[in-house]
């Protein structure tokens, strides 16, 4: 098969894929941490370039790709109407009401770390809750403030609005997750 991302020293390194394989978990999870800073400082057209190539590399990697893909898909569908409802419920403040092209790309890149550095959290419900609620908060402040996206005031506020929203997301993309491995494939 021709790989779709020109990089075959990368992809034989990590072609394993496995859930345990720990080089693809670091790997994973680093490359999360810099397309989230490309996406937020690059705007829409630097996010949506850069999720085309993460995504493509991811499902070279990846073992099922059709459950990878459709799990991905997903992702993006939710994602958009969890940070639609912040939007519009004042959360976020955006110039058409619409949430940002990055933000949405971000729960995309999101996607891929979910069976894989993210697996820590799985079979783990109330630590999941507990990841959602303390780390989304701190990655949308951080990202409003570097893209210039006004937060609900008191920001205090906002975020424990987001927290408690994450707290609820982030057990249910974990599930969603694992459904789709049984399921999907089979």
């Amino acid at each position: 098969m021709m790989s779709l991302v020109p990089l075959p020293i990368i992809e034989r390194f990590f072609k394993s894929g496995a859930h345990g394989d720990r080089r693809y978990q670091i790997a994973n999870a680093l490359c999360f941490q810099i397309t989230w800073l490309l996406c937020v400082l690059g705007g829409s057209w630097v996010s949506v370039a850069v999720t085309t190539v993460v995504v493509a590399l991811h499902l070279q990697i990846v073992r099922d790709t059709t459950r990878e893909a459709v799990f991905l898909a997903q992702c993006a569908v939710i994602g958009f109407f969890c940070d639609l409802l912040l939007v519009q419920g004042g959360v976020l403040t955006t110039n058409n009401g619409l949430p940002p092209v990055w933000l949405s790309c971000l729960w995309i890149l999101f996607g891929t770390t979910i069976g894989y550095p993210m697996r820590v959290f799985h079979g783990r419900f109330w630590m999941s809750v507990a990841g959602g609620a303390a780390f989304a908060p701190v990655s949308y402040f951080a990202g409003a403030r570097l893209a210039d996206v006004p937060l609900m005031q008191p920001v205090w506020f906002a975020l424990m609005v987001i927290g408690l929203f994450w707290a609820l997301i982030f057990p249910l993309l974990i599930h969603l997750y694992t459904v789709n491995r049984l399921r999907v494939g089979s």
